[in-house]
C-alpha cells in the first residue's frame, strides 16, 4: 500500500519511463527496510478495477497504461489535479467525464485564470457541488485560489466554508477542480507542485500508435469501429453488474 501510495503522491510529473524507475527504487527500498510486501504490486490492477478502466474509456481516455496511471491519479488522489496537456487529450477526456455537471452551467464550469468573473466562477461552483475546470494555466495560479488548494474549510454547525478573498464561500464535498496547461514543459513552482497533483498527460509513442490505429479502423473500417465501441459498452456494463452482484453477495453473507 505504502509504495502504490508514493506512486500517485511522486510520480504524476514524470513520464512512463522514469516512473517505472521510481516505483522500483521503492519497492527496493521497502524490502531493504524489511517491510513485509509483496514482491512486485502492479499499480494499475491494485487501484482500480477493469470495469472502471472500461468507463474511462467509453468517456474517451486512450487505453495505454500511462493515460490509465494520469485517470487513478486524478481521480484517487487528495489534492487536486494539475495536467500538463500539450495535446489536450486530458481536457477532453475531463469534460467528458464531467459531462453531466458542466451542462448545468457551461459558462460558470470552464475557465482561465484570465477570467473577469474567476471570483463568482469559483464561488457558485464551490457552493453548488460542480466541478470547475481552469484552462491554459501557465507556470502559477492566482494567489486566490489558495485556500481552495489547501482545501481550508471552516466548519459552522452543519455547513462547511472556504475564505476566498476575505470573503466566507459556501463549500460542497462534491466540488471538483482541475486545472490545465498547454504548455510541454511547465516550470510549477515548488509551492503550486506542493499544492496541486501535477500529472504529465504528453502523448507517448505507444499510445499515439494505438490512438491512430483507432482513428485508422474509425476511418476505414467505420462499422467495424462502431461494432467494437458497442462490445467494449456491454462489457462494461456487464463488469460493473457483476461487481455489483458479488458485493451484494458478500453483504448478505456477512449478515
Amino acid at each position: 500500500v505504502g509504495c502504490v501510495c508514493a506512486f500517485v503522491i511522486y510520480c504524476g510529473p514524470f513520464n512512463s519511463e522514469f516512473r517505472d524507475k521510481l516505483y522500483a527504487s521503492f519497492q527496493a527500498d521497502t524490502q531493504k527496510r524489511s517491510v513485509p510486501a509483496h514482491e512486485k504490486i502492479p499499480v494499475v490492477s491494485f487501484l482500480v478495477d477493469q470495469g472502471t478502466i472500461g468507463e474511462w474509456a467509453l468517456e474517451g481516455l486512450p487505453s495505454d497504461e500511462l493515460s490509465i496511471q494520469n485517470a487513478i491519479m486524478v481521480t484517487r488522489s487528495s489534492r487536486y489535479p494539475l495536467m500538463v496537456d500539450p495535446q489536450g487529450q486530458a481536457n477532453r477526456w475531463i469534460k467528458s467525464r464531467e459531462k453531466a455537471r458542466i451542462s448545468e452551467n457551461p459558462s460558470m464550469c470552464i475557465t482561465t485564470l484570465s477570467a473577469k468573473n474567476l471570483k463568482d466562477q469559483i464561488e457558485f461552483t464551490m457552493g453548488e457541488g460542480l466541478c470547475l475546470i481552469i484552462e491554459n494555466v501557465e507556470n502559477e495560479v492566482d494567489p486566490m485560489l489558495d485556500p481552495v488548494l489547501d482545501k481550508q474549510i471552516i466548519k459552522k454547525g452543519k455547513n462547511k466554508y472556504i475564505n476566498v478573498s476575505d470573503q466566507n464561500m459556501d463549500y460542497k464535498e462534491n466540488f471538483s477542480l482541475y486545472f490545465t496547461s498547454r504548455l510541454p514543459n511547465p516550470h510549477f513552482s515548488p509551492e503550486l507542485s506542493a499544492k496541486a497533483t501535477v500529472i504529465d498527460f504528453t502523448v507517448t509513442l505507444k499510445g499515439l500508435e494505438q490512438q491512430l490505429l483507432g482513428k485508422l479502423i474509425g476511418m476505414e473500417m467505420k462499422s467495424l469501429e462502431d461494432t467494437l465501441a458497442a462490445l467494449e459498452e456491454d462489457v462494461t456494463n456487464n463488469t460493473k453488474s457483476l461487481q455489483l452482484l458479488d458485493k451484494q453477495l458478500l453483504e448478505r453473507l456477512s449478515n
